[in-house]
C-alpha cells in the first residue's frame, strides 16, 4: 500500500510540469530555425556588448555611512539587503556597471547579483 503524502503530490506535480515542459519545448518552432537562410552576410555580423568577463564583479567593497555618502543623490535607487544583522545598501547606478558583488555579511558568503 502507498501512503500519498504532500511531499509526493509535490513530487508528482513536478515531474508532471517537467514533462510538460520538456514535450512543449520539443514542439516549439525553434527546432525547425534554419540558420543557414539570412539576409545579412555571416561576416556583417559582429558580437555586441562586452567581452567575456567584460564587467568585472566588485570584489570586498568597502562601505561609508549614509550620512558620509556625499557622492548619492537624495533620489537615487539602492538595491537593500538586510541579513545576519547587517545591512547594506547597494547604489544600482554602481550595480548596472559591475552587476555582481562579492560580499559578506557576517560570516556569510554572499553574491549580490543586479
Amino acid at each position: 500500500m502507498i501512503v500519498e503524502t504532500a511531499f509526493n503530490k509535490e513530487v508528482n506535480m513536478k515531474i508532471i510540469l517537467m514533462l510538460f515542459m520538456f514535450i512543449t519545448l520539443l514542439s516549439s518552432p525553434v527546432w525547425s530555425w534554419d540558420f543557414s537562410k539570412h539576409a545579412v552576410s555571416l561576416d556583417e555580423i559582429m558580437s555586441g556588448g562586452p567581452p567575456k568577463d567584460g564587467i568585472p564583479a566588485l570584489m570586498n567593497p568597502g562601505y561609508v555611512s549614509g550620512k558620509d555618502a556625499d557622492f548619492m543623490r537624495e533620489d537615487e535607487q539602492v538595491m537593500g539587503v538586510y541579513l545576519n544583522g547587517v545591512a547594506r545598501a547597494f547604489p544600482t547606478r554602481i550595480l548596472s556597471w559591475h552587476e555582481l558583488v562579492n560580499d559578506k555579511f557576517g560570516d556569510l558568503p554572499v553574491l549580490v547579483s543586479w
